[in-house]
């Protein structure tokens, strides 16, 4: 199991980003993805269940345009 911390620009809610990310991944059929916001701090964080190309591919493409910065844990 790998969390991915993204730090979303000022500019963007992170509640909407994650609601949005939840449709995206639902329309890709990517069902095992938990995300979850912290409106605190302005960060998404989503849980990816095992190493998967695809899924990290959707997520760097989504997140491109939403995050200032990327941790992984």
């Amino acid at each position: 199991m790998r969390n991915v911390r993204y730090l979303i620009q000022d500019e963007f809610q992170a509640n909407q980003v994650a609601d949005d990310l939840k449709v995206q991944l639902n329309i890709n059929r990517m069902e095992t993805i938990s995300i979850t916001s912290v409106e605190s701090r302005n960060e998404v964080i989503v849980q990816i269940p095992e190493a998967n190309e695809s899924v990290e591919e959707v997520l760097s493409g989504f997140m491109r345009g939403y995050q200032k910065g990327m941790i992984l844990e």
